[in-house]
């Protein structure tokens, strides 16, 4: 095979990018934000990079569907501006409506981009023939883009990989100090610019001519048959086992095998996928009777699919991932209905209902994020109005105790709207604003702890037992740090439970916190040798704050309350707790997880830290 040379691949270049002028300037624009973001100490640093990220992530495969489009359909100049200037102004009117801190906003945003880009990769896949007939071009094009996408991830892997080591060796020998943000900014680089290029470089020019193409890759073949097909074999034995104990214990369906089915369906669907050319060819008359049994299968596992899906539904109410499930549930239905007794059974069915289905649910009163608030926020009003804490459509705090079940149910609901929506559905039922900025400008809600104790009763957590509450201490975000005498701040960092302890680094300074949470060992080294310990018990800190705060959960303590200090002859170290949240099982307490920043200064070295100087947070 001859290699191109280096002035074919700067002509190809240019060619792409006169056939994709706009998808590649949106791209540069994601790589720009990417690279911005990197740069920045925290996220919020740079709000509005985060929506132009979100929205080159959207632009680069629908203004490639729409390029795509008007060439099959050799559309005139000004029907392709048009269509052209329409998608801008989709793109536009997506990041206007996204908040300005992305970063801190409810996931529900993030969740909206991941269904947005299934939606739209998919119509990458179908929109240059959405017409009638052209089945083998479809194939042909959409195995071209398959065979494509995974070469150009190969190629920006092993370019990253090989980078990557090469400035690390000039880091290393040269004691050039290379921060490690600029590693994370060459894989955003290469991701965004020579990924999409090398990408929209491979796709056919000729889209007409691929109705004709006979050549199909033995590899397809090998891994459909020898890989997917075992797969979906094993996913069938096992849930025909699962199956007849049903039938034999009467049990209904577990949540967990709607997992299997989607395997299950999956595997099957894209082995037929890949092995549909070749169907009709000598020997292979298997593929069509596979394909028949496969949907014959797979109609009673729909059943069982959405019986397990109702099950969790009447428990918990509908949730986005549950609201899902349920919308795939009825476009099986729909596909085994379609394969199993329609003449045409066209392959462009598949990728093309499941595109308008993606699109479809991301917006609207019927959209996932709609109806699975409104589910949520309707549980939240009948265990309030159960427990009388919501009377004439206000709030109060609760007039007797709560049940345990109802109490976790509560905080269950409230941590799930802080996650994902955020309170705006039910601030109506409260005096007190919901939201950490009293003015209402920011998207960041208050703990979900905050919501219960405005309610009278006490958050807990799923997993807790009957016996055992969960507390939350969080330190004031408006006081300084007091940084006098010390030589260098540590950053922020969570530390959770686990069954390692945890480690942090950053240059010659060192950190261990144990697995109980209650001890941080320092260390500072010098040439890669130790030369100093210390450690900060955090048990006193915590028996301190359950003390002063009566063993409850509080807001807005004074942050050098949240501090603790300790010594020795040549170390000195101050620990700031900004976030401590805590298991209480009777009278034993235990941390579970906490946000840390730790200073530290040398004794033998005097401070450069100007007297009474701070760090405003």
């Amino acid at each position: 095979m001859k290699l191109p040379s280096l002035q074919q691949i700067a002509q190809d270049a240019v060619l792409t990018f006169k056939r994709f002028p706009l998808v590649l300037l949106v791209a540069a624009m994601g790589t720009l934000a990417s690279l911005w973001l990197a740069d920045q100490n925290a996220p919020s640093d740079a709000p509005f990079a985060f929506r132009l990220l979100f929205t080159s992530l959207l632009g680069i495969p629908l203004l490639i569907g729409t390029a795509l489009l008007i060439e099959k359909r050799r559309w005139n100049t000004r029907s392709g501006y048009g269509l052209n200037a329409a998608a801008l102004l989709l793109l536009v009117a997506y990041c206007w409506s996204l908040p300005s801190d992305l970063a801190i906003a409810p996931n529900m945003h993030a969740i909206r981009l991941l269904m947005l880009a299934v939606g739209l990769h998919l119509f990458v896949a179908v929109a240059p023939y959405l017409g009638r007939g052209e089945s083998n071009g479809f194939w042909q094009y959409n195995r071209t883009l398959f065979l494509r996408i995974l070469t150009a991830l190969l190629f920006t892997g092993v370019l990253y990989l090989g980078l990557s080591i090469a400035l690390a060796a000039v880091e290393n020998l040269f004691g050039v100090d290379i921060p490690g943000k600029r590693y994370l900014q060459l894989w955003a680089l290469l991701c965004g610019m020579l990924t999409t290029w090398f990408f929209l470089a491979g796709i056919p020019s000729d889209l007409d001519g691929l109705e004709s193409v006979s050549s199909y890759p033995k590899g397809l073949k090998v891994f459909a048959q020898y890989v997917l097909l075992p797969l979906v074999f094993i996913y069938f034995l096992i849930l025909a086992g699962y199956s007849g104990k049903i039938l034999v214990s009467w049990q209904w369906p577990f949540g967990w095998v709607s997992r299997l089915i989607l395997g299950f369906s999956t595997a099957g669907m894209f082995a037929l996928l890949l092995l549909h050319p070749i169907r009709k060819a000598e020997g292979n008359a298997w593929i069509d009777r596979m394909s028949s049994w496969f949907y014959i299968v797979l109609a009673p596992l729909v059943l069982m699919y959405f019986l397990a899906v109702l099950t969790r539904i009447s428990e918990y109410g509908i949730t986005e991932g549950r609201y899902v499930a349920i919308v795939i549930g009825i476009w099986l239905a729909g596909i085994v209905l379609y394969f199993l007794f329609s003449g045409g059974r066209s392959i462009k069915v598949i990728p093309l209902t499941l595109c308008i289905v993606s699109l479809a649910i991301t917006v609207g009163p019927w959209g996932a994020f709609a109806v699975s608030e409104s589910s949520q926020v309707a549980r939240l009003e009948r265990y309030f109005t159960k427990n009388a804490i919501l009377e004439g459509g206000k709030v109060r705090k609760a007039p007797a105790a709560v049940s345990f079940t109802d109490t976790r149910e509560i905080s269950s609901i409230l941590s799930y709207l802080h996650e994902f929506h955020g309170y705006d559905g039910i601030q109506p039922w409260f005096k007190e604003t919901l939201r950490q900025d009293s003015l209402g400008m920011s998207s960041e809600f208050k703990e979900p702890s905050a919501v219960t104790a405005f309610a009278g009763i006490e958050y807990t957590t799923v997993w807790l037992h009957a016996s055992e509450t969960e507390l939350s201490m969080n330190a004031s975000d408006k006081d300084a740090m007091i940084v006098t005498g010390y030589d260098a701040l540590l950053p922020m960092q969570f530390f959770g439970e686990g069954p390692q302890p945890s480690v942090f680094t950053s240059g010659a300074a060192s950190y261990t916190v144990n697995t109980r949470l209650d001890t941080v060992l320092f260390t500072l080294k010098r040439d890669a040798q130790v030369v100093d310990t210390l450690r900060v018990p955090l048990r006193p800190l915590v028996d301190g704050l359950m003390a002063k705060y009566g063993g409850s959960s509080a807001d807005n303590i004074p942050l050098e309350e949240m501090s603790v200090t300790a010594a020795n002859d040549r170390l000195k170290l101050k620990v700031y707790l900004h976030f401590l949240r805590l298991k209480r099982n009777g009278k034993d307490v235990a941390p579970t997880g906490f946000q840390l920043e730790l200073l530290y200064a040398r004794r033998d070295i005097s401070t450069v830290v100007p007297a009474n100087s701070s760090i405003s947070r």
